[in-house]
């Protein structure tokens, strides 16, 4: 019989312990998490104007790295929002001056520095966060997943899961499932056409 229980929860990372399956069906589901579950992530950077000391390049991969909270019901893979930046110096910019059309998508994590920008200095700039899975790019991957068997007891797990801060663990689990399902429900219905 399968059981989960929650160990702890603290700082974004969740502990549980499963018992009841082999490491293969963890494996899967930690496997999916890191890459089939989707998210939020910068993709395309407009830089319109940019006198700080980064280079454009350096800028958009800095930007692109930032954790975006994700609304997994309002998106679907492949779809985008777009977010904006602009600020003059002396100051530093910070993840929290990027500013969202959807009220509902912001970065994740609003102390992340990204450029010092010095007198007169400015950034302004337009980007698509789009909705992709960890296949694609680590940048798309919601969360770390990390599971260890008991000594003792070969049907014991401990699972860890640290969100990036793009959806919360229950969501990150949740789609996992949901699409580990989905998968084996395709596959039966595959299996079904063999004679």
């Amino acid at each position: 019989m399968v059981s989960v229980k929650k160990v702890s929860e603290e700082h974004g990372v969740l502990k549980l312990q499963i018992k009841g399956v082999d490491s293969a069906f963890i494996n899967a589901i930690r496997r999916t998490i890191m890459q089939d579950v989707p998210c939020l992530s910068i993709e395309d950077v407009s830089i319109y104007e940019n006198d700080s000391v980064m280079f454009d390049e350096f800028l958009a991969h800095r930007l692109g790295m930032l954790p975006v909270k994700t609304d997994v019901k309002g998106y679907k893979k492949g779809e985008s929002v777009k977010l904006v930046l602009e600020k003059e110096g002396p100051a530093m910019v910070y993840s929290k001056d990027l500013k969202s059309t959807d009220p509902k998508i912001e970065i994740a994590d609003k102390k992340i520095p990204i450029v010092k920008l010095g007198k007169n200095q400015k950034v302004k700039l337009e980007m698509n966060a789009v909705m992709l899975s960890g296949r694609e790019h680590v940048k798309w991957q919601p969360a770390i997943a990390t599971f260890t068997q008991d000594e003792k007891d070969s049907e014991t797990y401990e699972f860890e899961l640290e969100s990036s801060g793009s959806l919360s663990n229950k969501e990150i689990l949740d789609g996992a499932v949901k699409l580990l399902q989905e998968k084996t429900t395709a596959f039966e219905k595959e299996m079904k056409k063999i004679k």
